[in-house]
């Protein structure tokens, strides 16, 4: 058991070493999306604090007129990040620690999966090694600053634990881990969950070992994508309100690494081996282990059940390949969901996966049995990947103040902008709540991100606008009764204007859930209680 520990309390320190540098300064590394993350933080924290559960509309975004950020965007970094919030920290401070603990417990769920995989301690903690110090892994971290992507890579491997540990005896605590996990793979990141998930799918199918296997493994991925159901369901759904498609559908295009980008190393961060700031390379040493692992293929006195292993890391490595080359373009032509993606090396994040799976190569040549060259081939590849460690672009001073009352939009392609909008606000408006027909005096108006409450003293039968963009879900009450909304008129593109009878009123504008959005939270609901229903049931015939 000390011994386990032991492992742990390694791969977490040594997965800290990238990291320390950002801690040695109260500023924020750059990265491509850390400026933009700031914003969100704040806004899902003020959401939660209004008791927006869950979290859909960022009330104050967009010039305060809103916008439903995150119907679509992943829910668990902003979550996370939100507890430290509330325990003090300031938002880079948050953003740093909730980066950070992304990639450290990335390491420890791999080892915990390579361990009950390879069921070899040593294999385990190489496999881990090379899936966390992977080039493009520390490009993510530290370049990159990808907030929502950093944590499927955490998630991930703890789904093919659970999955693993189904595959050797079915317990209750096994079925709740591959479960869960997989529901927060789902909340994690909107397009990349869903190539972990199909590779999740893919090991499932590989790897049961027979039928029964099968289904619970099925059963509980299953359950997972129910429980999430309240994020991926209404982000498809209501896709169709937002310019995305229209914006993204051809940022692909000039986004495919060349094959020589693979395979040369970039220490020197030469900018004609990146592709849009970012190295893809595969590093010198995954490049090694595929080598050995086609040498192992080919060779007939290797173990069927290596083979096996081989065989599945370099075909989901191939596919992922694939998907980065023009030569795949059709599909991304044809499937719109795939141009979510927006940039086709995206797929490198599968290729950390398969490249560390295919490291056990390196074991099953004498030579690297020896303990010396095991330790000194962990060092090289730890540090092999130290020029990737410093932010690249260095540090930003960052004015906490305007981020908690962040203007914009906080999205690069107006990804969630809505479609009967006139686009993105260029300014505050003069009120929030106008009069622009009959006679009428607002007051005690109050603002929250999901909610709007005011008086009115109309003099005369009068028209209001509500300078907040509309989107299903918005509901305008007068006096407790719901009244019609329009969001067309075209000289108040995509803002609400509703009637007000004469007289003294209490108006609320609320933002609550549309029908798919409801019919989502009940799904979501429905697989927690089965997730329970069926933990319980089988935890008492165990008893």
């Amino acid at each position: 058991m000390r011994n386990k520990i032991k492992f742990y309390f390694l791969i977490g320190a040594v997965s800290f070493l990238p990291l320390f540098g950002i801690f040695l300064t109260s500023n924020l590394n750059h990265t491509h999306d850390g400026l933009v993350h700031l914003p969100r933080i704040a806004a899902y924290y003020k959401a939660l604090g209004d008791l927006q559960i869950p979290v859909r509309w960022a009330g104050d975004l967009n010039y305060g007129y809103g916008m439903p950020l995150f119907n679509f965007m992943y829910q668990v970094p902003y979550f996370i990040s939100s507890i430290f919030l509330f325990l003090g920290f300031n938002l880079v401070t948050s953003f740093k620690i909730v980066l950070s603990l992304s990639y450290i417990f990335s390491g420890l769920f791999m080892f915990a999966f390579a361990k009950a995989f390879f069921k070899d301690t040593k294999k385990a903690f190489l496999v881990t090694i090379f899936y966390q110090f992977a080039p493009f892994r520390l490009i993510e971290v530290l370049a990159r600053g990808s907030f929502g992507e950093v944590y499927v890579y955490a998630f991930f491997p703890l789904v093919l634990l659970g999955l693993t540990l189904l595959f050797k005896k079915f317990s209750v605590i096994n079925f709740i881990i591959a479960s869960v996990s997989t529901s927060l793979l789902i909340l994690s990141h909107n397009s990349m969950s869903l190539v972990f998930f199909s590779v999740s799918v893919g090991f499932l199918v590989f790897f049961s070992k027979n039928k029964k296997n099968l289904i619970l493994g099925s059963f509980s991925l299953l359950l997972g994508l129910l429980m999430a159901s309240f994020y991926w369901m209404p982000a498809i759904f209501e896709h169709k309100f937002t310019y995305g498609d229209f914006y993204m559908k051809n940022v692909y295009e000039s986004r495919f690494p060349s094959i020589a980008e693979f395979f040369s190393p970039n220490l020197a961060k030469d900018f004609d081996l990146q592709r849009g700031k970012v190295p893809v390379g595969l590093g010198i040493f995954q490049m090694i282990s595929i080598f050995l692992s086609l040498i192992l293929i080919f060779k007939k006195k290797t173990d069927i059940v290596i083979k096996k292993v081989l065989f599945f890391a370099l075909a989901v490595l191939i596919v992922s390949m694939f998907f980065m080359q023009p030569i795949s373009k059709l599909f991304w032509i044809n499937f719109s969901y795939l141009r979510q993606f927006q940039f086709p090396w995206r797929f490198m994040a599968i290729t950390c996966f398969s490249t560390s799976m295919l490291s056990i190569s390196f074991f099953y040549f004498n030579i690297f049995r020896k303990k010396i060259l095991y330790v000194s081939l962990i060092a090289f590849v730890v540090l092999s990947t130290i020029p990737y460690w410093k932010p690249p672009e260095g540090y930003d001073k960052v004015d906490e103040k305007y981020y908690w009352n962040y203007p914009l939009t906080s999205t690069y392609y107006g990804e969630t902008d809505i479609v009967w909008s006139a686009g993105p606000a260029k300014a505050y408006p003069n009120n929030r709540i106008e009069v622009i027909g009959g006679k009428a005096v607002i007051s005690n108006f109050i603002k929250k991100s999901n909610k709007q409450t005011f008086n009115i003293d109309a003099k005369t039968n009068a028209q209001l606008v509500a300078n907040t963009q509309y989107f299903p879900g918005w509901r305008v009450y007068i006096d407790g009764k719901t009244v019609p909304v329009e969001f067309q008129d075209q000289h108040w593109r995509g803002m609400m204007t509703f009637l007000v009878p004469k007289g003294e009123h209490d108006v609320k504008l609320i933002f609550e859930e549309s029908k798919i959005r409801f019919f989502s939270d009940i799904v979501s609901l429905i697989g927690v209680l089965s997730l329970a229903i069926f933990g319980f049931s089988k935890a008492k015939k165990i008893i």
